[in-house]
């Protein structure tokens, strides 16, 4: 084999190995910049066609994250339904019927080897199956754009009848003063600042999902719509655009 082409095949990872080497190497009692967003998320009916609640993070996602991780968690319905047990609107029918939208804020630590990871990590071993990843770009209310990695995924029924449910996530990592959709990318932010700059930044990422198929009656395109809306929604409330690097 050709030089040039043991080198091609070698370079790779002999860079990743090197950056994960880094890693480890980084300080990490570092004075942290706060996030470009916040953790305040609206809830009741703060967000203009939307009803939204409080949720909380599960034991799971807190043991496997480092102790000064912070969670801001919330599901959102669209205000149009009647939740009062007399409507025809129940809980079951709104399950099966309507699409709702969970959105995580989570706020990394100061130690990188223990900071918030790519959902495509923790997802599998929630039940998650064929992973699908694409990229989407959003245009925003205020003028800014946004970029976020979807995921499609599935997951079994307890009914092996049933066809399988199906689950849109998109995510998006938000610093300082940097926004993106690539968990290699922000590694190499979070690698600079700490190095060349002296300086850490508290990275949090924005994640919003939802469902459709099985035995929801739901669409793609009605679940894919809800998200769409929500993401643009918070993306101007949240994200202090004033702070980002263009």
């Amino acid at each position: 084999m050709k030089l040039k082409s043991l080198i091609t095949i070698a370079l790779p990872p002999a860079v990743l190995g090197l950056i994960l080497s880094i890693i480890f190497l980084l300080p990490v009692d570092v004075n942290l910049l706060p996030s470009a967003i916040s953790p305040e998320l609206p809830y009741d009916y703060e967000l203009p066609g939307w009803y939204g609640e409080k949720t909380q993070e599960t034991e799971r996602e807190r043991s496997i994250l480092a102790a000064d991780t912070v969670f801001s968690k919330a599901v959102y319905k669209r205000q149009n339904l009647d939740l009062s047990s007399s409507s025809r609107y129940n809980s079951s029918a709104l399950q099966k019927n309507e699409p709702s939208v969970s959105v995580s804020i989570v706020y990394s630590g100061s130690d990188l080897n223990n900071s918030i990871h790519r959902p495509e990590r923790c997802l599998p071993a929630q039940g998650h199956l064929d992973l699908r990843s694409s990229d989407h770009s959003f245009e925003l209310s205020n003028g800014q754009e946004i970029t976020c990695r979807r995921l499609d995924s599935i997951t079994l029924t307890e009914n092996k009848a049933e066809q399988p449910l199906q689950h849109i996530h998109y995510y998006v990592f938000i610093g300082h003063d940097r926004i993106t959709h690539s968990h290699l990318a922000r590694t190499f932010y979070d690698i600079w600042d700490r190095v060349a700059l002296g300086r850490g930044q508290r990275w949090a990422y924005l994640q919003v999902g939802s469902y459709w198929g099985g035995p929801t009656y739901i669409t793609e395109e009605e679940a894919d719509t809800a998200l769409r809306e929500i993401i643009k929604e918070l993306s101007v409330r949240q994200i202090d655009w004033t702070a980002i690097k263009k």
